[in-house]
């Protein structure tokens, strides 16, 4: 397997991971409930610890919002749709982050708006793959890729509309100094 497809594979297993999590949590949107990750007895050589030991939150994600620092200007959320779950770690290289949003637009809306964001950063998009059944639903899942940094940073986009809504998981790995 190619490592674009190891990448894309390690990707749609951590944003299935996170749609799953965000259908199962039942939080109410007027008080998202939040996680924060880190590392529970750091080593001397962990990158999340600090100098004086104690473990700093390096990995976040929210579930019905959108966490705080959660990379707005790289992953924004479409007009008009409702984030379901975040989640983000900007203390690893590549920096990685996930956004699971649902929306009343048709799935090429969805991938119309985030294909132009991510062309508008710089990514080119990569010759799409046939779509496949979305587990669960039967429905087909459209996918788009991007890259960027000649094949170092990516992203990708999948959407597929289940009982008249549209979800969408979006996700990038980029380079910490671009995380924003």
């Amino acid at each position: 397997m190619s490592t674009a497809g190891i990448r894309r594979a390690g990707w749609a297993a951590l944003w299935a991971a996170a749609a799953l999590a965000a259908a199962g949590c039942g939080g109410s949107p007027s008080a998202p409930a939040t996680a924060t990750t880190a590392a529970a007895s750091p080593s001397p050589s962990s990158p999340s610890a600090t100098p004086s030991g104690t473990a700093s939150a390096a990995a976040t994600s929210t579930v019905s919002g959108i966490a705080q620092g959660f990379p707005s200007t790289l992953i924004p959320l479409m007009p008009g749709a409702t984030a379901k779950a975040t989640s983000f770690d900007a203390s690893t290289t590549p920096a990685g982050a996930v956004l699971v949003a649902t929306t009343n637009a048709p799935v090429a809306e969805a991938l119309a708006f985030y294909s132009a964001s991510f062309t508008g950063q710089g990514f080119t998009a990569v010759p799409a793959a046939s779509p496949s059944a979305a587990p669960g639903t039967g429905a087909p899942a459209q996918t788009l890729d991007f890259v960027r940094a000649d094949g170092q940073e990516t992203a990708n986009v999948s959407a597929v509309t289940a009982n008249g809504v549209t979800t969408v998981t979006v996700g990038a790995s980029v380079a910490p100094a671009n995380f924003k």
